[in-house]
């Protein structure tokens, strides 16, 4: 038996596998759908050429309006003002809306009389127009003469009017979309004209209105103010008083008794606490006087005898303190110290007495003094109620006089600003930038819709053309074979056109061609390797003894007689006995083998072979009673099989599709190994890879893998960017034969 490859286990992840995006299988993918996608882009080129043709044109002429609100206070009093930057937002925002509003559209179409414009309202035909048109559905045809109302003309105005702020500036760019350059331009320099005069014409209505209100209000607060200052002058006349005067008198006293009355107070409390210190000093008697000499410095003493006496006590308390320290406290020096430190403290303590008493009368002087003081205060305050009411009267008038005549005064300053203003406007807006005639036009963009266009038809292809990579189901490559069934792949067979009268001929021809010398990589090449691949694999089962192989496929129509015949004709070309067996039952409506009517009754399987007298390629029916009537698990076919092993160097059965009848694995066990026959892109890899799952024998009898009916040509794109398919079968497209009907399979 040949060794075989089994069914492969999932192994770990190589380094090289483990990836985000295999671009390798990307480029191939684009490769494979290169013509769908250059189909989109080609068709979405084709459109967008449509549409450039049919659309009209149309042009853009924009200018700039700055917002200045300095511009307003350019004859003011009181110089420029800071705008915030919320009120500059808003008051950009506000003219943005005006612009865009009907009344400074309405402006525009009188100015520029819009309503009977014959370019303005007989514009191109839309893009839909044109193509309704190409279709017998356009609509009527236009008068010569055109008329619109204004409202129709403030839409169209409206519709086609561009207003944008112009960064976070305050500058606004106002444009406008016509058919003409011309028109455009004329339109466009309308609106920024139109806003200005606005401007101006709010301007003058608001400043008007301002004027007209203060006037009035100037008329009526003099008449008050006058009425004001004749009640002033009839009061006075009748009271004989003086606004002001007496009131002002008493409040001065008022305050010169007040501050008085707190410096008085002041004092009281100072003398309160030296009185209130002596006191504790003299009460403790003149032992401690000598500390407190620090409060003879404040008293009217000489400062030199306060010094003098500081130190003294100064000096007895050193020198006590160091007889002490030295001699003891029993030295008749020490009692002589303390005897004139004595004397020094009733001295002292005699002054402190001295001051204590000083400081007792001045307390009490400084007592009688502020209740003095708080009794003229008081008898002022009494003299300052006794105003009359009069005078009470005469100030309330004398105020509204005053508040009148300020108010008078404060509104006629605004009245003057207002006419000053109404005589010379200032608008807040001007033009930085005039509306310039266009160039070329705005739309439609060509450079915008060829890139959509082409970007559009990429998406579409690559939606297309992964939607045709799903639905690829079958086997392309030999890789695929390797990967995703683990079996050998023997090599490809090219897809063959026979003639349809003579398909056994053909196919002979065909094979020869193939093995004939310098065939490079002409369509023979992979014909050729894929045989010989097979013959070299059954090379050694043919050294010990016939070898028995059983060509194999899942579907019917794949083309597994042709790669036994071919198979066949090769081996018997190098020189060896083949015997083909057609197991297959229905093999004689498109094989191509010859069916031969046999006798009814048993015998031998020879006499119903046939032998090719050219080849030597001996072909036997399995449907014939010598061979078992088509039963393969039969005795007759066992019998063939056994008796061919020591006639034939190899014997080939075309054996049934496994996916619809069970015979096939019936003949297997009497097989040295089998080959599985799929069509290139058209068998389901899942139904194989099925089957072989299910049927673990069959997966270990195959030998190899054929992949039939292969497109040469279109074989490279399947394959990855380093897969041999690619440089060995570039260009592949030549066909065997010269019929026009190809061959069944």
């Amino acid at each position: 038996m040949l060794e075989r490859t089994g069914y492969p286990e999932a192994g770990p992840p190589q380094p090289s596998d483990i990836k985000t995006i295999d671009l390798a299988r990307l480029v191939s993918l684009v490769r494979r759908q290169g013509l769908v996608l250059a189909s989109c882009v080609a068709l979405m080129l084709l459109l967008a050429g449509i549409y450039l043709t049919l659309a009209p044109r149309s042009y853009v002429s924009a200018g700039q309006i700055l917002i200045d609100r300095n511009l307003e206070q350019v004859t003011g009093e009181n110089g420029t003002t800071s705008t915030s930057a919320t009120d500059l937002e808003a008051q950009v925002l506000n003219q943005v809306e005006v612009l865009r509003s009907s009344r400074v559209a309405k402006a525009v179409a009188r100015a520029e009389d819009l309503m009977t414009d014959q370019q303005f309202l007989n514009p191109p035909p839309s893009f839909s127009q044109r193509v309704k048109g190409l279709v017998g559905m356009g609509p009527p045809p236009r008068p010569a003469t055109l008329q619109a109302t204004l409202d129709e003309v403030v839409g169209m105005l409206r519709a086609n009017v561009q207003v944008d702020r112009m960064g976070r500036s305050s500058i606004i760019r106002v444009g406008y979309e016509a058919a003409t350059p011309e028109l455009a331009q004329r339109i466009a320099r309308a609106y920024a004209e139109a806003l200005l005069q606005d401007q101006l014409n709010a301007e003058l209505e608001a400043t008007g209105a301002a004027a007209d209100w203060l006037q009035q209000r100037l008329a009526e607060i003099g008449e008050s103010q006058r009425q004001a200052s004749l009640a002033i002058e009839k009061y006075r006349q009748e009271t004989g008083l003086t606004v002001g005067q007496d009131r002002d008198l008493t409040t001065q006293r008022i305050n010169t008794l007040s501050n008085q009355l707190a410096e008085a107070q002041a004092e009281t409390v100072r003398l309160r606490a030296l009185s209130a210190q002596l006191k504790s000093v003299v009460e403790a008697g003149p032992e401690s006087a000598s500390n407190y000499v620090s409060l003879l410095g404040g008293t009217e003493a000489d400062p030199a005898e306060i010094a003098a006496l500081r130190n003294q006590v100064a000096t007895f308390a050193s020198r006590i303190g160091d007889v002490e320290a030295k001699y003891g406290a029993d030295h008749p020096q020490l009692a002589n110290l303390k005897a004139e430190k004595a004397a020094l403290d009733n001295r002292i303590f005699a002054l402190l007495q001295n001051l204590d008493e000083q400081y007792r009368t001045q307390y009490t002087i400084a007592q009688e003094q502020e209740t003095g003081l708080r009794a003229d205060i008081d008898a002022e305050g009494h003299s300052a109620g006794a105003i009359s009411q009069e005078q009470v009267r005469l100030n309330e008038l004398q105020q509204r006089s005053d508040a009148l005549r300020s108010l008078y005064n404060s509104y006629l300053t605004r009245y003057e600003e207002a006419v000053q203003r109404q005589s010379f406007p200032i608008p807040s807006v001007r033009i930085v930038t005039d509306a310039l005639l266009p160039e070329n036009p705005s739309s439609p963009r060509t450079i915008i819709i060829i890139v959509a266009a082409v970007i559009a038809g990429c998406f579409i292809g690559a939606v297309i053309g992964l939607l045709n990579e799903l639905r690829e189901r079958g086997f392309r490559t030999g890789a695929q074979i390797r990967q995703q069934l683990g079996l050998r792949f023997l090599g490809y067979m090219p897809r063959l056109q026979l003639d349809a009268a003579r398909p056994d001929e053909s196919l002979r021809g065909a094979v020869r061609a193939a093995l004939a010398p310098r065939m490079g990589r002409r369509w023979g090449a992979p014909l050729a390797e894929t045989l010989k691949t097979t013959r070299l694999l059954l090379q050694p089962v043919a050294d010990r003894g016939t070898a028995v192989l059983g060509i194999l496929s899942v579907l019917p129509g794949e083309g597994k007689s042709t790669v036994a015949l071919a198979l066949a004709e090769i081996l018997t070309a190098s020189g060896a006995r083949v015997l083909l067996i057609d197991a297959d039952e229905g093999a004689g409506s498109h094989s191509g083998l010859p069916i031969r009517l046999l006798p009814s009754q048993l015998g031998d399987w020879r006499k119903v072979a046939a032998t090719d007298p050219e080849t030597g390629l001996v072909r036997l029916s399995a449907a014939s009673p010598e061979a078992g009537s088509g039963d393969l698990s039969s005795v007759a076919m066992q019998k063939v099989l056994a008796e061919a092993r020591g006639q034939f160097d190899y014997v080939i059965l075309d054996l049934p599709a496994l996916g619809t009848v069970v015979d096939a694995f019936s003949v297997l066990p009497f097989t040295d190994a089998s080959i599985l026959v799929a069509e290139w892109g058209r068998t389901p890899r899942r139904v194989l890879r099925t089957m072989l799952e299910h049927e673990p024998e069959l997966a270990d009898h195959t030998i190899g893998v054929i992949l039939n009916k292969v497109d040469l040509g279109a074989l490279p794109r399947f394959t990855e960017l380093g897969g041999i398919e690619r440089f060995a079968y570039r260009g592949e497209r030549r066909r065997i034969g010269t019929g026009k009907e190809a061959a069944p399979n």
